[in-house]
C-alpha cells in the first residue's frame, strides 16, 4: 500500500522531533563533564533543556508514534531529574520563625542609578546582613542612608584601590566581631567576617568570583571556587557563604565546592529561582529572552546546622531596581549552641 504524502511528512516531522529531544537531553548530560569551558556552560541550562524537550514531546505525542513517544519520554524524564530535587527536597528546612535573613545583591556597578528604589527594597526586606557587590563610589553614598538599619559596614574598596566590578560590601544591624579581606584572584576581594546568634560563632563570606567568559577567567573563577573550599574547610563554626558565584548549581566545579566542604545550597527545595539576567523592560524581545534564559547564579550557600526558612528573589518587587540581577533573600534559623 502506498504510503501518503501527509503520513510521510508526519513520520519525518516524529523523527525530527525525537532528534531534538536526544540533542537537548545529550546537552544537558555533557554539562556534568569537568572538561572544559564549553561544557561548564551548557551545564547551566538544565531548565531550558527541560522546557524545550517537553515542549517537543508534546509535539511528538500529536504524531502517534508510540515507540519515539516512548524514547521521547525517556530523554525527557532525564532531563528533568536534576531539577526535581530543587522543588521537593525538604531536609534542613524549618516551619519555626527566622532569626536571620540575608540579602544578596549584584547592584550592576555605575551603569545602574536606581539608587532610590534599590534603598527603598533594602527597606521593606529589612535584612540583618546585607552584601552588596559591585558598588560604585556613588552607590556607598546612597547605601550610607541606610546606617540608621544597617549600622555596621565593611567594604573592600575601603583598603584597596580596585575596579567597581571587584567590590563586595557588607551591611549588617548585627554586630561583627572582626574580618578579614583576601585575594583568592587578582581585583577580586572576599570578605570574610564572624557574628555571634545564640551563643555560636557564625562565618560570612561575602564573595563575587570572576565572569567566566573567557578560558583566562574561566581558570580564574575556579581556582578561586578551589581556594574558598580550602579555607572552609579549615573553620571549626557554621559558614555563610554568599554572593554572586558567577555559576549554577548544575556545573560540575560548583559540585565539587559542595562536596568538599558540606555546605548545601539554601533554595534546596524552594525552586531554582533565577536570578541573571533580570527583565528588559525596554524591548519585548529581550524580555521574553531574558526570561526562558534565566539561570541561578546569585548564592547561599550554609553549613548542615543552619536550617532554611524560606528564600526567594524579589522577580516581581514592582520597583525598577535597574540592575541585571535579582535580588536574592534568604531566611535562615540558627539554633541555640548544642541543640
Amino acid at each position: 500500500m502506498q504510503i501518503s504524502w501527509f503520513d510521510r511528512l508526519k513520520e519525518i516531522f516524529s523523527y525530527l522531533l525525537t532528534t531534538g529531544i536526544i540533542i537537548t537531553t545529550l546537552f544537558s548530560l555533557g554539562g556534568y563533564w569537568q572538561k572544559g569551558i564549553i561544557f561548564e556552560l551548557i551545564s547551566h541550562f538544565k531548565v531550558q533543556y527541560f522546557v524545550i524537550s517537553l515542549i517537543l514531546l508534546c509535539c511528538l505525542g500529536i504524531t502517534g508514534k508510540k515507540r519515539l513517544l516512548l524514547v521521547g519520554l525517556f530523554c525527557t524524564i532525564i532531563n528533568l531529574t536534576p531539577i526535581l530535587p530543587w522543588y521537593i527536597h525538604r531536609n534542613g528546612i524549618s516551619q519555626e520563625t527566622p532569626n536571620l535573613r540575608i540579602l544578596v545583591y549584584n547592584l550592576y556597578g555605575g551603569r545602574n542609578s536606581q539608587y532610590s528604589q534599590v534603598t527603598k527594597m533594602v527597606r521593606q526586606e529589612n535584612p540583618d546582613i546585607a552584601i552588596f557587590l559591585e558598588p560604585t563610589n556613588t552607590w556607598f553614598q546612597n547605601l550610607q542612608t541606610l546606617s540608621d538599619i544597617l549600622p555596621n559596614s565593611i567594604a573592600s574598596q575601603s583598603t584597596y584601590g580596585i575596579p567597581p566590578y571587584g567590590i563586595v560590601a557588607v551591611y549588617s544591624k548585627i554586630p561583627i566581631n572582626d574580618y578579614s579581606i583576601k585575594f583568592f584572584a587578582p581585583n577580586k576581594p572576599t570578605i570574610i567576617t564572624n557574628f555571634n546568634i545564640h551563643q555560636q560563632t557564625i562565618y560570612l563570606i561575602a564573595t563575587h568570583p570572576t565572569v567566566p567568559i573567557y578560558r583566562s577567567t574561566f581558570k580564574q573563577r575556579n581556582q578561586t571556587l578551589e581556594a574558598l573550599s580550602k579555607y572552609i574547610q579549615q573553620l571549626n563554626n557554621p559558614v555563610i557563604l554568599a554572593g554572586d558565584l558567577n555559576i549554577t548549581m548544575w556545573s560540575p566545579y560548583y559540585q565539587k565546592l559542595e562536596q568538599e566542604t558540606g555546605l548545601r545550597n539554601s533554595r534546596l527545595g524552594f525552586g531554582i529561582l533565577p536570578t541573571w539576567p533580570a527583565k528588559f523592560n525596554n524591548s519585548v524581545v529581550l524580555y521574553i529572552l531574558s526570561r526562558f534564559f534565566q539561570i541561578p547564579i546569585d548564592h547561599c550557600l550554609i553549613s548542615s546546622e543552619i536550617k532554611v526558612v524560606n528564600v526567594e528573589t524579589k522577580a516581581n518587587s514592582g520597583l525598577n531596581l535597574g540592575s541585571d540581577h535579582l535580588p536574592l533573600i534568604t531566611d535562615l534559623l540558627i539554633s541555640k549552641s548544642g541543640n
